[in-house]
């Protein structure tokens, strides 16, 4: 009996081992038989949108080759196709792959790059985002730094269930990357009407899913301490959401709950994470995601708590505006890679520290003026003329290299 356990084990084991072994055992003999290298250092962007597949781009920045010594570069998993090899001026570099054709392929192998051009490989991966109850959702994990560019109209993103607004960004950064990307299909906001006493005041509701019977209660004591709470009802499994509400009816920081139906009592086991955002001199947004059906109840802040809350807003602003100040001295923001853009903007550094350079000779010069200035401008005319013919000649040398 004893033996036969055994042999099970040792059998799923083997099962589960041998196809990994042999993925490395084959790739081990390619690089051997190409004389190939895998690349290591590179940037992957994803561009992202509405539908389920997604268009990625591979940027090598650094390093040079030539074809007895190409590069591989592996292919992100699922189906893929329309592969393009340029550089970051759109000129076509020479490629192969290690099957018959790119869709059954498992790698792309490189065949050149020059040394000051970026290299970029570009694809179609197809069923990179799932759709689900409303919701488009990935998972990426990534040991070297990634880029997800989104299209214009999506302005909310979710990353790891967190809300980050990109109406006014193209994309986001993620180092060492390991994250559930989502967004919603729809992002058509409802309003709903509460009464607060006498008055009533508009909450903003962003959902994939219906609220129910929304209501406001002024001085409710279902915990501790006697305050404001906003209820709604809940009817399906996970739920994003995002409530736009006024501060002047409704005080922030909240707290959020989630409760059985009909259970009154907030514990702080009923407690669920809350992000707050987008806070103006009107409005607040509150983030949250429920996964069963239930009761979520949004408690309010004591005068004092949003007092708090507000120095703390305002002290975050000034220290906002003084790294502005500090950023400006220190640079601009940098294009993304893989452009002309950024091969310029490296360009225009070069030659703004040339003539930083410059102006510190020029300056040291004028302190030394004398007897020798005349001998000085000789030299300088000629070391000008020199550095003419070497530009010259590197600048054709460079171009020789670029057509090749």
């Amino acid at each position: 009996m004893e033996k036969k356990i055994l042999f099970i084990i040792f059998s799923i084991v083997l099962i589960s081992i041998t196809p990994q072994v042999f993925a490395e055992e084959n790739l081990d003999t390619l690089l051997k038989e190409k004389n190939g290298v895998m690349i290591e250092q590179q940037k992957i962007i994803f561009e992202v949108g509405k539908q389920s597949d997604t268009h990625v781009k591979h940027v090598i920045e650094t390093g040079a080759w030539s074809a007895d010594r190409p590069r591989f570069i592996e292919i992100l998993s699922g189906e893929h196709s329309n592969l393009t090899v340029t550089d970051e001026d759109g000129d076509k570099l020479s490629f192969s792959y290690d099957k018959e054709t790119f869709e059954e392929s498992n790698f792309i192998i490189l065949n050149q790059k020059l040394g000051n051009y970026d290299l970029i490989v570009e694809y179609d991966l197809d069923e990179f985002m799932k759709l689900k109850d409303g919701i488009w959702k990935t998972e990426l994990l990534f040991p070297f730094d990634i880029m997800v560019m989104v299209e214009d109209d999506i302005g909310i993103i979710f990353v790891n269930s967190r809300p980050i607004d990109v109406s006014d960004a193209k994309g986001i950064n993620c180092m060492g990357c390991g994250m559930t990307l989502e967004y919603f299909k729809d992002e058509r906001v409802t309003t709903k009407e509460v009464s607060s006493g006498e008055n009533k005041f508009d909450v903003e509701v962003l959902s994939n899913k219906e609220i129910f019977e929304i209501e406001f209660i002024e001085g409710g004591n279902q915990i501790e301490r006697v305050t404001q709470l906003l209820n709604f009802s809940v009817e399906d499994n996970d739920q994003l959401h995002i409530l736009k509400i006024p501060i002047e009816n409704f005080l922030n920081p909240y707290e959020v709950y989630f409760t059985v139906e009909d259970d009154v009592s907030l514990d702080q086991i009923d407690k669920i994470r809350k992000t707050e955002f987008s806070q103006d001199e009107t409005h607040v947004s509150i983030s949250f995601r429920t996964n069963s059906e239930g009761t979520v109840s949004i408690v309010g802040a004591t005068p004092e708590e949003h007092q708090k809350r507000l120095e703390q807003i305002e002290n975050m602003k000034a220290n906002e505006v003084k790294n502005e100040k500090v950023e400006e001295k220190k640079g601009i923001a940098l294009p993304i890679p893989g452009t002309k853009a950024a091969s310029e903007l490296a360009s225009e550094f070069t030659q703004m520290d040339e003539g930083e350079k410059e102006d510190t000779l020029s300056f040291a010069d004028e302190l030394k003026k004398g007897q020798t200035q005349n001998s000085d401008n000789s030299m300088t005319i000629i070391g000008i003329i020199v550095g003419l013919i070497i530009i010259g000649i590197i600048s054709g040398v460079i171009f020789k290299l670029k057509k090749n």
